[in-house]
């Protein structure tokens, strides 16, 4: 009988020292990754706008509180306690308030986005004399400072070119359409346009 139990409790151990492993390596693996800029927690309370969201730092806070307490409890005890039923009421209201404030805020496409364009060019309009040697300066102003914008023309040929700097030159001859179409794009799709006039 003894050396059931003292197998028995070898086993335990030795499951628990494994387990320990396992997680330790997660860890340190998620912690690495972290610090290397490979895993990015700049947004982890962010809404689509950016701006922060006081729902998720609310779950991630009390979230975070119980881990640490359940943790503190465990390590000073060893043994699992009795999680108190008002602490499991809690968690569960901490997360449907997170998910019911989604749940609104995806309801309406400015809640998906964030409201505001986050691409906006200037001046919106332009007048170019078609030389082949006229410019005109566009700036992109993105909601997100450092995006960077893919420029592009409409009609795609015969309209002149545009740098990725937003420097449009005007074509040398005036093309059938003497309105030309300037297109800013972030790499996240949002898009504004503007218009050469040519004359």
């Amino acid at each position: 009988m003894a050396t059931a139990d003292t197998a028995s409790h070898v086993l335990a151990l030795a499951t628990g020292w494994v387990v320990l492993a396992f997680v330790t390596i997660a860890g340190g693996a998620i912690v690495y990754r972290m610090w290397n800029g490979d895993i990015d927690l700049s947004e982890v309370i962010s809404e689509p706008s950016g701006d922060a969201s006081m729902s998720r730092f609310q779950l991630l806070i009390f979230t975070f509180v119980i881990a640490v307490s359940l943790f503190a409890i465990i390590a000073d005890q060893h043994v699992f306690p009795q999680i108190p039923q008002g602490v499991l009421v809690l968690l569960g209201i901490s997360g449907s308030s997170y998910l019911v404030s989604k749940g609104i805020q995806f309801s309406s496409a400015e809640g998906v986005t964030g409201g505001a364009p986050t691409v906006t060019i200037a001046p919106q309009r332009a007048f170019v004399a078609a030389d082949g040697a006229s410019s005109a300066t566009f700036t992109a102003t993105t909601a997100k400072d450092g995006d960077a914008v893919t420029w592009a023309l409409f009609p795609a040929t015969g309209a002149g070119a545009i740098t990725q700097n937003g420097v449009y030159t005007a074509p040398s001859a005036l093309p059938t359409s003497p309105y030309v179409v300037v297109q800013a794009t972030t790499k996240d799709n949002a898009t504004d346009v503007a218009v050469v006039e040519l004359h």
